[in-house]
């Protein structure tokens, strides 16, 4: 059993993003998943509820509002579940701290540009405030370049920018139009294009937190 959180500070950085597809991924290596969305505005939600693929069956809103609530309902999760993954809003602290404080792993992804790294900064420090509340072992944090433009420089040094941050640093996702065609169609890129070049790098993320799970 594993919690697996995808926070940050920033919107437009890929979350809901890598955790529908991250738990599609996670599916087809066997797990049974469960996928939570604690944002108010429910864009996970809207984006399964466009199609009757993976996700419209594992996706479910989940309110934060009561912060004991949240957790029990969350623990319940976990324990019908081997993968929760609990997908956070942006400039939402109280979420993202919540989600951290129940964890295994917390991902932070993070795109290419100035304002993305400053927001993964805080993102991390809140992860971090978690950890330290929890004794200091978890969550595990990782960050993961999102949205990459491999062929610009600001895309080619992600990584390493991220990597002076502190914490280690995943697989990267790169910009692909096969991300936003299945997210029209309510798909996971594995179930809409698989065998893509999207659809590669999802399942070398998911390999590479599967490890740091292990």
């Amino acid at each position: 059993m594993a919690i697996i959180a995808i926070t940050g500070q920033k919107g437009g950085i890929g979350k809901s993003t890598i955790t529908a597809n991250l738990a599609m991924e996670m599916a087809t290596l066997g797990h049974k998943v469960a996928i939570i969305d604690t944002d108010p505005q429910k864009s996970l939600v809207s984006w399964a509820e466009l199609g009757e693929g993976f996700l419209s069956k594992y996706v479910q809103p989940l309110d934060t509002t009561h912060p004991v609530t949240f957790k029990q309902k969350v623990i319940a999760l976990a324990k019908a579940a081997d993968r929760v993954f609990i997908d956070t809003p942006p400039g939402f602290a109280d979420q993202a701290l919540l989600a951290a404080l129940l964890a295994d792993v917390v991902l932070l992804p993070a795109g290419p540009s100035p304002l993305d790294i400053l927001a993964a900064r805080a993102a991390l420090t809140l992860a971090r405030d978690a950890r330290a509340r929890r004794g200091g072992k978890k969550p595990f944090v990782r960050f993961i370049p999102s949205r990459v433009t491999f062929y610009t420089n600001l895309g080619k040094g992600l990584s390493s920018s991220l990597e002076d941050l502190g914490e280690k640093v995943l697989p990267p996702i790169g910009q692909r139009v096969a991300i936003a065609e299945a997210a029209l169609t309510g798909l996971t890129v594995l179930e809409y294009a698989p065998g893509s070049v999207a659809s590669e790098e999802f399942a070398t993320l998911a390999k590479a937190v599967e490890e740091l799970i292990k």
